[in-house]
């Protein structure tokens, strides 16, 4: 088909067309915050499709799976077409298909190098049945490794093992090479410890997340003859997000457009947020010195934020070195300014935050469109306390997710086991759930034998009688759970994925297990009927198919594919680093001072320093219509009261776009000071200037106030929703309170909606 620009065109301004209409060679497309990045990107695949190029031929990489879904829905509409995506090459010959999916391939990194991997992994010496370990069988590995090698838990913690595997992985450093470039004595450890985990892994069929791409890469390095299947099948390259690209999928990605070199990046450098995870921001920044004759393009125009809130953060973001000048602009420039708020202390900044969402849901922001950033997840506690105090729906996104739970985690633990029973670390976990008073001598033994006989547990499960040590009656128990889990096996042949969870909850005895007559267990019940809701939607697929399916999607799943549902109105609390991607009508970004934001890990390392300044960028640009910053005089965090003084950061927001506040008249941290030209250079001199202090003006709302130290037995209080009561008893934070209805109630302080009436003289608190 020819490209019709009435379709590919319409609504696209000329930045973004000149970018959907280069279709060969490589392209850098710096998409600032707001600028239609997504939009931009689609509309170039709708356009190469439209022009010819077959959708199998098409790969787009994203950071999530809802992004990579709605890009699928977005270049549906565009060309009217209703059928799935293109399928992976085949492992015959490559000729020019007919037929086949009408949408390319797309997906995150991770997915689709797993499923690249389950087609073709048996050429280097794997098999396909795989299991993918999340952070939480990581860990469960990695203490048996430590517990093998003798490492104290005080010497070397398991979680920080990980990470220093994680970074090798980030780095495509295979063991053997972590080995022989080890210079010290930590070093050596190090890769010891590497060695031996991923022995673990290979012993029970398992990839851990880093695993994907490194197979993948080793894959395409060790088969030329697959790489160039793969080559000459996905011509055209899209990755989303490139700033946050490691170099593992650097290499993954060079590989595969090294052939053709139609490859089209897109990210933005100014939100490269995510080094601690391995993303290489040179990724991006060496692009066109890598592939001579690149071109690239700039969308500068933002469709998302007004004017006054792209000055200060474009103000903000100017004072980071070596970075690729653009400079953001809307259309809208009758915004309100930045509301700058200074507070006596983390108590009120979180009572702030919450009194400034009530007033802009009664403005008409609905909660669901704002948002509570923090630069670390301790902050969120007291936000979390004055929702509730305040009768506040809200969300927090980068909790405890849902598939991390663990009575989710033991039942998918029962299919891991199924579908691969060589997952040690799945056994081991629903060996004893619901127990079996199979105890770790029992197991001792068993994991002995194997060690002996470099068996695999379940290999040694398959022969108990030959294990010494372990009683008739403990034998038994093997026996029967081995039993099971062969009966598991044995149906997933014919059973789709959601008959066999409910098969595994009946013959498990799950609901019993979980249904202990407490309001915990009955939540804990829910759960596992939710997982089983979620399993249904794989019931159109073969039945081993089903199963592996949803294995997988459970362990790529993300947190932000997860956020937003559209049903309920809550407020949304989450951390910096989570809200990339994201936007919201109002922003309340608290916490911006030195040893928060930026980190305090941050101060002697300049690259760091330099990507706390991007973090605050990305945050202040999800805001759409309204923004505010909040910092503390003095906080209490992790324990330690600090006094810190206001982010250096701020320093260099111009004065014209700020509305600044204080807590107190006379502020040691004044904002306004003179003389001061706002250009961003941060050094503001002369005497401070006397702040307002607006804060408690216009606001009756009485149940937002600090009333945890004053709060005595025989007070008289009122609770917003039990009415007035008489305080028989304080037990630290918890007070027993008689009500006048006739009910008597346990209240956690801090929590609790309420506030005093008088106390036990009958005079009034004040």
């Amino acid at each position: 088909m020819t490209a019709d620009p009435n379709a590919i065109l319409t609504g696209l301004n000329k930045e973004q067309q000149e970018a959907v209409n280069t279709l060969s060679g490589p392209l850098l497309i710096l998409a600032g915050a707001g600028s239609g990045k997504t939009r931009t990107l689609t509309h170039r695949i709708a356009n190469l499709i439209a022009n010819g190029i077959p959708a199998w031929q098409i790969l787009a990489v994203t950071f999530t799976n809802k992004a990579a879904a709605e890009m699928k829905e977005r270049i549906s509409k565009i060309l009217h077409i209703t059928t799935g995506d293109s399928p992976l090459p085949s492992g015959e010959g490559l000729g020019v298909r007919a037929g086949g999916g009408k949408l390319p391939a797309s997906g995150t990194f991770h997915s689709i190098c797993t499923r690249i991997l389950r087609r073709d992994i048996e050429h280097i010496g794997r098999s396909r049945s795989f299991v993918i370990y999340d952070a939480d069988d990581q860990e469960k590995v990695m203490k048996e490794v430590l517990k093998e090698m003798r490492i104290a838990p005080e010497e070397i913690k398991p979680r920080t093992a990980l990470a220093i595997i994680g970074q090798y992985k980030c780095e495509a450093v295979s063991p053997a090479e972590a080995r022989s470039k080890a210079t010290s004595h930590t070093e050596v450890k190090a890769a010891e410890i590497f060695t031996k985990y991923q022995a673990q892994l290979l012993a029970s069929n398992a990839l851990d997340f880093d695993d994907l791409i490194n197979e993948a890469v080793r894959l395409f390095r060790e088969r030329p003859d697959i790489l160039k299947r793969y080559q000459n099948t996905w011509r055209y390259l899209h990755i989303d997000e490139y700033q946050d690209t490691n170099h593992a999928q650097y290499l993954f990605i060079s590989l595969l457009a090294k052939e053709h070199k139609n490859l089209c990046v897109i990210g933005d450098p100014d939100q490269s947020i995510y080094a601690f995870r391995g993303a290489d921001i040179r990724n991006i920044l060496d692009f066109t010195s890598e592939y001579p004759g690149a071109k690239s393009i700039k969308l500068e125009q933002n469709y998302r934020s007004t004017q006054q809130i792209l000055d200060a953060a474009d103000a903000v973001i100017a004072v980071n070195p070596n970075r690729p000048q653009k400079k953001m602009w809307s259309d809208r420039s009758d915004g309100a300014k930045i509301d700058l708020k200074e507070v006596i202390d983390e108590r009120r900044e979180a009572e702030e935050a919450i009194r400034t969402a009530i007033a802009r849901k009664a403005a008409g922001v609905p909660l669901r469109e704002q948002v509570i950033l923090y630069r670390t997840n301790a902050q969120s506690r007291l936000f979390e306390e004055s929702c509730l105090r305040a009768g506040i729906p809200y969300r927090i996104l980068g909790g405890l997710k849902f598939y991390a739970r663990r009575e989710v985690k033991d039942v998918l633990a029962y299919l891991h086991a199924i579908l691969n029973p060589d997952d040690v670390v799945s056994l081991l976990r629903i060996i004893n759930v619901p127990p079996r008073k199979i105890g770790d001598t029992t197991l001792g033994h068993l994991r002995n034998f194997a060690a002996q006989r470099t068996l695999t547990l379940w290999q040694t499960m398959q022969h108990i009688p030959m294990v010494e040590g372990i009683t008739e009656g403990a034998k038994n128990l093997l026996g029967d759970f081995t039993a099971l889990i062969d009966a598991g096996r044995k149906r997933a042949e014919t059973m789709v994925v959601s008959a066999l969870t409910e098969w595994v909850i009946e013959k498990t005895g799950m609901e019993r297990y979980l249904r202990d007559q407490t309001e915990e267990g009955e939540e804990r019940w829910r759960n596992v009927l939710e997982l089983l809701s979620v399993t249904k939607k794989y019931d159109g697929l073969p039945p081993q198919e089903s199963l592996m399916n949803f294995l997988e999607e459970v362990a790529l799943v993300s947190e932000v594919d997860k956020l937003i549902d559209g049903t309920k109105d809550a407020l949304t609390l989450m951390t910096l680093h989570l809200c990339k991607g994201l936007e919201f009508s109002s922003v309340i970004v608290v916490g911006c001072e030195e040893g928060l934001l930026p980190h305090s890990s941050a101060t002697f390392d300049r690259a760091q320093m330099e990507e706390e300044r991007r973090l605050l960028y990305v945050g202040m640009t999800r805001a759409k219509d309204t923004l505010t910053l909040l910092h503390a005089m003095s906080r209490t965090l992790w324990g330690n009261t600090q006094s810190n003084p206001r982010s250096r950061f701020l320093d260099d927001l111009p004065t014209t776009v700020i509305n600044p506040q204080s807590d107190v008249l006379e502020s040691k941290y004044a904002w306004l000071s003179a003389p001061r030209s706002g250009s961003g250079s941060g050094s503001g001199s002369g005497k401070p200037k006397h702040v307002v202090n607006e804060f408690n003006q216009d606001t009756n709302d009485d149940w937002l106030q600090h009333v945890e130290e004053d709060i005595l037995e025989g007070m008289r209080i009122v609770h917003k929703i039990l009415g007035q009561g008489t305080v028989l008893r304080r037990s630290g934070d918890i007070i027993e309170v008689r009500f006048d209805a006739g009910s008597t109630k346990k209240l956690a302080l801090g929590i609790a909606p309420i506030r005093i009436v008088q106390d036990a003289s009958g005079d009034l608190p004040f």
